[in-house]
Parts: structure tokens; C-alpha cells; sequence
């Protein structure tokens, strides 16, 4: 049986459960708003899901419940935001805050996050800069549990990019994606729910691909078999802006399979595009862009399945399977708070 519940009952419950696990007002809030932005969009891998494992990340030590996020201005149009080892989330939203008053003054803004976590969804922050108004972009590496194109050991990690758009009149450009396969976090909810992994998407220790995601050991490169380069390359770029240019570790000097690691870096960048045309100018090639998609059935410019879902979800509820709803109900309980759902 699959339950459902509405952003109204599951924001208060992740806000207890934070909280209970030593979380201050802001970080709590800050992690409860990106897995919601992340469940309400479908990316059901990066949204509530993740509750037990950030209250875990608190209890055991691997993020401080009340870190001191700090800001430094080491140029005018640049930003470096020192996380202190607390949730991701916290100080990622703070670094597109940053980046977008920057671009306000400048035209771009460009901010990189250090001593961060896992921050969820990395769509979350960058439609953050797309309703202020901004392009947004944001890049991290993470723990290496990716191999190369044509190898065996894991080089990089899913390492996600994301890029959104504003659009006055009607859904911004939203392109939230891992440079892996799929996101690890989509084989741990498969083998939550028990599902199947497309072919050539995950490894098994020896690198062969398998499909049963509980004996997936690494995942191959956005093009699979064939053109996996593609994704490798992409997977680059993240280590080059998320974690040489934060002075971070490479994802392959990271515990890929803990996704509990410390020190990792963020890329954050906002533009303004009213440097360039009016707002709703912009919006106007943005949405022409993604009618081009509309005209032609069963193809979507990127956020368009993210689009309808959310319109669904905020509508219907968001789905708790089975496992998903076990697992909050033992984080409820460790938490001594009551579900509600």
C-alpha cells in the first residue's frame, strides 16, 4: 500500500525529528525546504527519504547540528561560504543568496561553498535563484563510487549539476542531474521498494552491470557502455569547480558508499539576465523554448516531468511506499515525535 502525505504534514514532522537530532531553527529548515522541493518535483531519491539519514548525520557526528556558516568576500563579484562542517543544505541556499545580491550589483555572482555535506537535490538552490529572477548554476562532486568510462574502479562520485532559468509567464528551466547513471540514491529507494535497476546503470564489485540493486556496488557514467566519456567528462567539470576550486577533495579521495562524507565543496553562480534583455523578454525565449517541446507529445524540455509532478503532488500529496513510510515511522520513533501521517 502506498500512503501519501501533504507538504503541510511532512514539514512540521521533519522539522521535529531535525531538531530532536541537535539541528538548529535554520538548518532544520533549511534541509526539511530541499527535500521538499525535492519530493514535491518527483526526485523521490534526494527528498524525505533522506530525513533518517541526515538526523543520523547529526546524532553520529558527521555534520554539526549548529554550525557557524561565515561568509568571506575575497572579490567583488565573489563570495566564499564556509560551511563548518554543518548540513549542506544550509549554507548552499546561503551561497545562492550571496551569489544572487552579487550578481544584483555585478550582472554575475559566483560563490563556492567549503567544510560542507551531502546538500540533497542541487535543484533545490538553483530554482531558488530562478524565482529571484537569475539563471542559476550549481555543481558538486561526491564520494567516488562512479567508475570511468571503460573501467573498474570508482573515479568520481554522481556529482550532480544543475542549471535553472526564470520565466516570468510560466515554469522556469529547471535541469537538476547526476553525471552518473542514475543517482545513488535511487538504488538505495529501489532497494527500499524492492525495484529492478535498468540495464547498464550499476556494477557489481567485479564491474560487470547488474540489475538487482542489492548487489549494485558502483555505477557507470551518464551513456552507459557506449558513450559513458560523456558523462565522465561531465563528472569533470564538477571536480574542477566543485572540488579543486574550493580546495576540496577529489571525489575519488572521499567514502563514496558512506554519503555521509565531510569537506566536500559546492560551486554556486547566479547571472542576471536583465544585463542582457528585459525579464520578460527572457522569459519569453524560455518559454518559446519549451513549447518548441510541448508541440511535439511525449517530449519535455528539462524540468518538464518535474513540472507536472509537482502540480500532482501538491495537489494528490506526496507517495509514501511502504518502505519509505517504515522507515520515517523508526526515524518518528528514535525522535520521540508522533508522524501525523
Amino acid at each position: 500500500m502506498t500512503r501519501s502525505a501533504s507538504v503541510a504534514q511532512l514539514a512540521p514532522f521533519s522539522l521535529a525529528v531535525l531538531t530532536s537530532a541537535g539541528a538548529d531553527e535554520a538548518s532544520a529548515e533549511a534541509a526539511t525546504w530541499a527535500m521538499l522541493h525535492a519530493s514535491l518535483h518527483g526526485v523521490d531519491s534526494h527528498g524525505i527519504r533522506l530525513l533518517p539519514f541526515y538526523a543520523d548525520c547529526l546524532r553520529n557526528g558527521i555534520a554539526k547540528p549548529r554550525p557557524h556558516v561565515t561568509v568571506t568576500y575575497p572579490r567583488r563579484a565573489v563570495a566564499l561560504v564556509d560551511a563548518d562542517d554543518g548540513l549542506g543544505h544550509i549554507a548552499t541556499y546561503r551561497a545562492m543568496d550571496e551569489a544572487c545580491a552579487i550578481a544584483r550589483d555585478c550582472g554575475i555572482g559566483m560563490a563556492s561553498v567549503i567544510n560542507s555535506t551531502h546538500f540533497g537535490a542541487a535543484g533545490a538552490y538553483t530554482l531558488a535563484a530562478a524565482d529571484a529572477g537569475f539563471i542559476g548554476f550549481v555543481c558538486c562532486n561526491s564520494g567516488a563510487f562512479v567508475v570511468p568510462h571503460g573501467g573498474a574502479k570508482p573515479i568520481h562520485g554522481t556529482s550532480p549539476i544543475s542549471l535553472s532559468a526564470p520565466n516570468p509567464g510560466g515554469d522556469p528551466f529547471l535541469l537538476d542531474m547526476a553525471t552518473s547513471s542514475v543517482p545513488w540514491n535511487k538504488v538505495l529507494r529501489y532497494r527500499t521498494e524492492s525495484i529492478e535497476l535498468p540495464e547498464g546503470v550499476a556494477v557489481d564489485g567485479s564491474g560487470a552491470f547488474v540489475t538487482d540493486p542489492t548487489k549494485a556496488m558502483a555505477l557507470a557514467p551518464v551513456g552507459g557502455a557506449d558513450f559513458g566519456y560523456k558523462g565522465a567528462g561531465l563528472a569533470g567539470l564538477t571536480e574542477v569547480l566543485g572540488g579543486i576550486l574550493t580546495g576540496m577533495r577529489l571525489s575519488s579521495d572521499q567514502d563514496g558508499l558512506a554519503l555521509g562524507d565531510t569537506k566536500v565543496g559546492h560551486f554556486v553562480m547566479a547571472i542576471d539576465p536583465t544585463l542582457f534583455m528585459t525579464l520578460e523578454a527572457f522569459g519569453l525565449g524560455v518559454q518559446t523554448y519549451i513549447d518548441r517541446f510541448k508541440a511535439q507529445p511525449g517530449t519535455y524540455a528539462a524540468g518538464g516531468p518535474e513540472w507536472e509532478r509537482r502540480r500532482k503532488r501538491e495537489a494528490d500529496g506526496i507517495p509514501l511506499p511502504d518502505g519509505l513510510h517504515a522507515e520515517l515511522a523508526d526515524a518518528a520513533a528514535k525522535a520521540g515525535v508522533t508522524p501525523g501521517f
